[in-house]
């Protein structure tokens, strides 16, 4: 456009000679842009690199990024799938932008705990909508591990919002995702002029963050001088009219013009040493004009999954058309639960391959598509499309001709299986702390099964191929199993008795005593040994007052506080909740020691054995516990002790008793 201007201008400039010619000068620009970071967090969130969940990276490289932020400029924050699980509404304007406080940024960040779907698409709609993107320049930063899985189309999206946008940009990072999966976020940024980052581990995500703020702190282009010329009075010439080139686009090439769903992109000719074109300007409409100088170019064109692209030249004076023929057709797809049955209109998700296989049996991923019934635009040929409704898989090659729409329903041969659990036959629903496991019924050589399925929901339904299936369902420490056969088109209900009861602990050092707040720990074993005298561990527990959940029998309880610990039996009846208290007939001691009577305590070069008072045959002491520090606390069983003290290459023994419930201090003196 600029050498457009400079072009009919120099003409002009050579006829009023003779007259002043002045420029306006230039206004500063602003830097500063209304930007909003859109975080996923949904449940694959909670997904782990190198034993750290992705969220936790997340979390700690957003504070890093807001490290290098500038104070002054816009910054808010939105999330999805962080409030309910299966919710493609689930969308929240966490903090609006507004200047960055950065503490109270990151502890919103810190709050958001990954739990639902990825419906990214809606969410960047909304950020650009907060951002007033038709009326305002706009940046979105989306952060996401996943791909759109709440029908709708990123790459379109995209394209939509920067042709209706007045300065919109979407920069996209994608987090642990492969690059077979990275077409559709990279065209969201690739469609508003955007940049696409994939981040692999968090040093990544460190450096696309970091790169993301640098694009969003460079200064925006300055405008081009305005010429003000002092015109002689004299007859102007005819306006010459756009010069430059439309774009028109095609299926074959005796298909009607396309008038939606196309964009476009423009790139100087010449190319680089790896083959590359520089951009120069991209639009999303139909039948774009690009008003350019004479000269030569390539424009390139996209319809879904589909390109073409060719030289152009752009005569003086002159509008060229390009007509690009895609050589592409349509695909639409569908899937019902059985020949003829229920229409599927959600929970699906389809893949498009090219048919071909590499060496290694793999095939290339072309597009990808999570509504209930898609449309792809594909180049024409072959492709090996799989389709997916739950843990049911169907797969089919299918022929895309050019200029022609392809329509195939899958047959899922799904089946459906809603499960439940009761803690004893004709209890109460149990509504938490449950899970469950789907495999297939056969098992292997070794006496293995294949997982198919799993899920963390109380009541989940499960969404299989027909077939034979054994069912594992977890409830604390109890377990029960179901064999099942499902057929096609079919819901089926089962209650799973998990046959549990409930066990909550406290312990108290003495009777009567108040509970005990820290330093507790309880094991619980099954109430049988074997041959050598041991007993299979069930659960354990660390905190002061755990509830088990235990399958009914007996069983044989450690509890421990400090160096006291005391075993307790107990029988567990299904669909009942016990209280227990132990009591640990515990103290608790603290220590000092001093040179002499009143003296200042000891800090150091100070260790401590705690040993029992009675000796054996050969006059040892059994030793209880043991402490390095200067002024130890120590929780012992009421009994008698000696205390063991080492210092300066010598030892000292100290003989104490102690009282349940005491709670005490005793100052050893050394001399």
């Amino acid at each position: 456009m600029r050498h457009f201007i400079q072009r009919l201008l120099a003409p002009m400039a050579l006829t009023f000679l003779a007259l002043t010619a002045t420029l306006a000068p230039a206004q500063a620009q602003d830097t500063k842009q209304n930007v909003i970071l859109v975080l996923d967090a949904s449940g694959s969130m909670w997904g782990q690199i190198d034993g750290v969940s992705k969220i936790e990276i997340a979390r700690e490289q957003i504070a890093g990024m807001l490290d290098g932020w500038d104070a002054e400029q816009s910054l808010g924050l939105m999330a999805y799938g962080h409030r309910s699980k299966g919710d493609c509404a689930d969308i929240e304007m966490v903090l609006p932008p507004g200047k960055l406080d950065a503490a109270a940024f990151q502890s919103a960040v810190n709050k958001i705990s990954p739990k639902g779907k990825t419906p990214l698409s809606d969410a960047v709609r909304q950020a650009a909508e907060q951002l007033k993107y038709t009326e305002e320049a706009a940046t979105v930063v989306l952060l996401s591990d996943g791909l759109e899985n709440c029908e709708a189309d990123p790459c379109a999206l995209g394209a939509a919002l920067e042709a209706d946008g007045v300065d919109f940009t979407a920069h996209v990072i994608g987090f642990d995702i492969s690059e077979g999966e990275a077409g559709q976020l990279s065209c969201l940024a690739e469609n508003t002029g955007g940049e696409f980052y994939l981040a692999g581990d968090a040093a990544a995500l460190t450096q696309s963050l970091q790169q993301t703020v640098q694009r969003i702190a460079e200064p925006a282009p300055a405008p081009e001088p305005t010429p003000v010329v002092q015109p002689e009075p004299a007859e102007e010439p005819e306006p010459a009219g756009p010069q430059g080139l439309r774009g028109l686009a095609r299926l074959c090439a005796d298909c009607d013009i396309l008038d939606q769903d196309v964009f476009w992109r423009l790139y100087e000719a010449e190319q680089d040493i790896n083959g590359k074109r520089k951009e120069i300007a991209r639009d999303g409409k139909a039948q774009p004009i690009f008003e350019l100088a004479a000269g030569e170019y390539f424009i390139q064109v996209q319809y879904g999954a589909a390109f073409a692209g060719q030289a152009v030249t752009i005569e003086p004076n002159t509008l060229t058309e390009a007509t690009l023929t895609l050589n592409a057709g349509l695909l639409r797809l569908e899937a019902e639960a059985s020949p003829g049955g229920t229409d599927l209109e959600d929970s699906m998700f389809y893949w498009v391959y090219e048919n071909k296989t590499d060496l290694q049996g793999n095939r290339e991923e072309v597009s990808r598509d999570g509504n209930a019934t898609p449309l792809f635009r594909l180049p024409a040929g072959e492709y090996y499309v799989t389709a997916r409704h739950g843990a049911a898989y169907k797969s089919e090659v299918l022929i895309v001709l050019p200029g022609e729409l392809t329509e195939f329903t899958f047959d899922m041969d799904v089946a459906y299986l809603r499960l439940k659990a009761v803690a004893t036959e004709g209890g109460e629903e149990l509504t938490d702390n449950q899970f469950y496991w789907v495999y297939d019924a056969k098992i292997d050589l070794q006496g293995n099964r294949t997982e198919t399925a799993r899920d963390g929901n109380a009541t989940p339904l499960f969404r299989l191929s027909a077939g034979d299936y054994h069912i594992v369902a977890r409830h604390g420490s109890a377990y029960s199993t179901l064999d099942i056969s499902l057929e096609p088109d079919t819901l089926t209900d089962r209650v799973m008795d998990m046959n549990v009861g409930y066990v909550r602990m406290k312990s108290v050092m003495a009777e009567g005593a108040a509970p005990i707040a820290e330093d507790t720990f309880y094991w619980v074993y099954e109430a049988k040994s074997d041959l050598q005298g041991n007993r299979k561990e069930v659960s354990r527990e660390g905190r002061a007052e755990p509830l088990f959940r235990l399958p009914a029998g007996d069983y044989h309880v450690i509890a421990r506080h400090g160096a006291s610990r005391i075993s307790h039996d107990l029988t567990v009846v299904a669909g009942e909740l016990q209280d227990i208290t132990l009591v640990q007939n515990s103290a608790r001691i603290k220590v000092t020691t001093a040179l002499e009577e009143g003296g200042a305590p000891l800090t150091g070069d100070l260790f401590y054995w705690v040993m029992s008072a009675d000796t054996n045959l050969e006059g040892e002491r059994t030793e209880i516990t043991r402490d390095g520090g200067a002024s130890p606390l120590l929780t012992l069983k009421a009994d008698d002790y000696v205390i063991r003290v080492r210092h300066a290459g010598e030892t000292y023994d100290f003989p104490i008793s102690l009282t349940p419930g005491e709670e005490s201090e005793v100052n050893l003196v050394l001399n």
